[in-house]
């Protein structure tokens, strides 16, 4: 699923998965949602976020305490990036030129940064924000 808004166009890291929690922008500011309408996804469901040299799109995601949702990063650029959200215990890593996807549940509502953890990317301006309500 395609979500529109928070995070952003690429992730930083190397490989599908990961364990560190963090969220990265740069480019889109709008929060991403479930059904593309903006807001948090529902129960279950998926954000996608579109990640490349050196942004996300949306750089700003939104989900509820406590609900799981799958995140998706679509990587468009040429490299590896990741999106890491270290206070929530997350990372996922996606080589160039593909899409990987992990579940994220963030129980404690408040601000989170979200950035690419690949050398010089969050520098860059590869980075962004997840908004947990």
């Amino acid at each position: 699923m395609l979500v529109a808004a928070s995070l952003g166009t690429a992730a930083c890291g190397g490989g599908a998965g990961g364990d560190d929690t963090s969220t990265a922008g740069g480019a889109a500011t709008e929060p991403a949602s479930m059904d593309g309408a903006g807001g948090a996804p529902g129960p279950g469901g998926k954000i996608e976020v579109i990640g490349k040299e050196f942004s996300y799109s949306p750089a700003k995601v939104t989900v509820k305490a406590g609900q799981p949702v799958t995140i998706v990063l679509k990587n468009t650029g040429s490299i590896e990036h990741d999106i890491t959200i270290s206070k929530a215990g997350f990372k996922l890593t996606v080589p160039g030129n593909n899409t990987g996807e992990k579940v994220l549940k963030a129980n404690e509502p408040g601000s989170y940064k979200m950035y690419c953890s690949v050398a010089g990317h969050e520098a860059a301006g590869m980075k962004g924000e997840l908004v947990v309500e």
